[in-house]
């Protein structure tokens, strides 16, 4: 991205953040609530399992289903971390990228245990793809603008489960060969 495209983003984030009706200091409730009232459609924040982002890697993901939306993070990462994640998916919705391929498998089955992975991959897959390297730059940029504009607290909500603090021991352990 050269500067001049780079300044043009910057403006269209700046008109984005404008619209949005959001109290300082920030609320990440707050702030989906109005992404949500933007959008004309229900929009929830939902912690993915535990072992969903461990198997395939994913930290965050946004659902546009129907009727609704869905932001899904990972609550097994500090609490700055998960508020970064879910602004970098708002980010996604308020720039209005477009994805044609559903997530990988192992996410969907961790994140909808009840449905066949292949039939959610069908479902999810109408109207999206994977997000561009230019779209993934596009709302880190707007993500930190947001968290600048709004000056965001940590986020609240969901925290770890010791399940998942002994998933993570054992993983760190494997690195020094100290497995708790």
């Amino acid at each position: 991205m050269d500067h001049r495209e780079l300044q043009a983003l910057k403006a269209r984030c700046e008109v984005l953040l404008e619209i949005l009706d959001v109290p300082r200091p920030m609320e990440i409730e707050a702030l989906c609530a109005s992404v949500a009232e933007q959008r004309g459609r229900p929009l929830r924040l939902i912690p993915m399992p535990s072992t969903a982002g461990a198997r395939s890697s994913v930290c965050g993901m946004w659902l546009s289903f129907p009727n609704a939306d869905q932001v899904y993070y990972t609550p097994v990462t500090s609490p700055l971390h998960q508020t970064h994640i879910i602004l970098h998916e708002l980010a996604h919705m308020l720039l209005d990228h477009q994805q044609n391929s559903a997530a990988a498998p192992a996410a969907l089955s961790q994140l909808f245990p009840d449905l066949d992975p292949a039939m959610a991959a069908r479902l999810l897959a109408r109207g999206r793809s994977e997000a561009t390297d230019r779209q993934e730059q596009e709302a880190e940029l707007l993500a930190s603008l947001m968290w600048q504009r709004f000056t965001a607290p940590l986020v609240a909500g969901a925290t770890a489960s010791p399940e998942a603090a002994d998933t993570l021991a054992r993983v760190m352990g494997s690195f020094t060969g100290r497995e708790g």
